[in-house]
This record gives structure tokens, sequence and C-alpha cells, in this order.
């Protein structure tokens, strides 16, 4: 049982061997495939190719549903990976296959989460899954752009309410400002909604402003996470000195010389890889 455990964290998490690489690359290719069929069952070849893309349809379901039961079974702690945020997406892209045969009507509306297949492709690249975990080293950034971004939106719809609800029908309501406000502040601007009155006309200007500002600080903090990750430097602990950060293809540690130990080094980007 524990070889066979062995195998399936080879072929479903580290990719290391022939058979590994085999099903990561047969794995990723259903992906693609399930995602172009459901794709071409929106146009007319849906009636003429029925047969084939219901069939299609449940070999992937097969295959996906085995392989999440198998990823149950190697991880450490099961009720965790079950509630991770990758174990949400390999349940909510079988989930509405089954769904289909229950009384429940209302509940097939969820097999348009099949477009979550997509997502799976991030277990099955090296890159993604490290450029995405090394998100984790800056919370604190993040945090500070989604509080200024929400302070920001909030504090816009508000004032257009304020300014704008009793003679506008468009900014009846807060919600409808609110919308106003991330259309705004995105630069996007549909002009489905705009402000008539003059003091909504200057809180305009000074929403798009502060939008341009916002926007900003996130585009700054992924350029900062992209350079540090591919180009800069890994929180990496030198074994001898404990010192935390060195360059990405670092071999001895900037601040005693100590040999660092790059295996760990590479191994460090699968953490949280078994859940």
């Amino acid at each position: 049982m524990e070889k066979f455990e062995l195998l399936l964290v080879d072929w479903l998490e580290e990719h290391k061997s022939k058979g590994g690489r085999i099903a990561a690359y047969f794995l990723t290719t259903l992906i693609i495939a399930s995602m172009l069929a459901f794709v071409l069952e929106t146009t007319s070849l849906a009636q003429r190719w029925e047969t084939f893309f219901v069939a299609f349809e449940e070999f992937v379901i097969s295959v996906f549903t085995i392989e999440y039961f198998f990823r149950i079974l190697i991880a450490r702690h099961r009720l965790k990976f079950i509630f991770s945020p990758l174990g949400l997406i390999d349940l909510l892209v079988i989930a509405p296959f089954f769904l289909r045969f229950t009384h429940l009507g209302f509940l097939r509306g969820f097999r348009v989460f099949r477009i979550l297949r997509v997502l799976k492709i991030i277990r099955y690249s090296d890159v993604m899954t490290a450029f995405f975990r090394s998100f984790r080293y800056y919370k604190d950034e993040l945090l500070i752009f989604v509080s200024m971004f929400t302070l920001v939106s909030l504090l816009s719809a508000f004032g257009m309410f304020y300014l704008e609800h009793s003679i506008n029908s468009k900014f009846a309501t807060v919600p409808d400002a609110l919308w106003w406000a991330m259309v705004t502040m995105s630069t996007v601007g549909y002009g489905d909604m705009v402000p008539i009155t003059a003091g909504g006309k200057v809180l305009a200007v000074a929403v798009l402003l502060l939008g341009l500002a916002t926007l900003a600080i996130m585009t700054a903090i992924v350029t900062k996470i992209f350079i540090d990750h591919f180009f800069g430097k890994r929180f990496h602990h030198c074994e001898v000195c404990h010192f935390p950060r060195h360059d990405h293809d670092a071999k001895f540690c900037k601040n005693c010389g100590g040999q660092l130990d790059t295996e760990k080094l590479h191994m460090s980007e699968w953490i949280g890889g078994r859940h």
C-alpha cells in the first residue's frame, strides 16, 4: 500500500519519474481537450456530435473523479485538502456532472463550474504553482491594496449616491453607485452611468485619479512579486546563520559564506504541494 501511495504522489504531485511526467502531460492534455469540447458544445456541432461529446464528458469525469479520490488518499491531512482552494476546485470540476442526476433542478446550474477545469493546469505547471505560492510572502502589501481599494470604492459610492440619487435615476441605490465606482476606478468607463450634477462630476474626477493611483499600487505589487520570484531573492534560510533571503541562483550564503542547501531551495517551491 505504501508503494502504491508513493507511486500516486509521483504521478499526481512530484512528476519526477517518466511515469509521473507522462501522467502530468496526460492530465494537462485532458484538461485542455475538455475545455475545447466545452466550447464546441456551444456551436452548431453540438447536435451533430452529441454522442461523442457525451461519451467524452463521461470519460473526462471518470478520470477526474479517480484523480480526486486518489488525491484524498495521499493527502497528509485529508479534511484540510478537501477544503483547500485546489481541493474545492477539484470537487467543483466533477460535481456538476453528478448533480444532473439529482431531482434538484436548480443545482444543475453548477455545471458552469466545468470552466474551472482550466485552473487544474496550475497543478501540473511547476512555474505557475511556485509563482502563486510566492504571493504568500506579500500578504501585507496585498492587504494594503485591498484595504485602499475597498475604502475608496465605498466612499466613492456613498458620495455619488448622496450627490446624484435625488435627480439621477441611474444612482438610485448605493449598489448602483458602487458599480459606477468600480467601473470608473478601473478606467473602463462603460458609459452606462454618468453623473449630471456639478458635485458629481467633481467627485468623478477625484475617483478617477484615486483609481489610477490604486491600480498603480496593485501593478507595483504584482511586478515586485514577479521580479522577486523569477529574478530576485527567495525566502531560503541559511542553515548556519539563518539569513533569510538569497538570490534565486545562490549557492553560498551572502551573510556568512556558508554553503546553501540548493536541493532544499528547489524543493521549497513544492511546500504545500501535498496537503
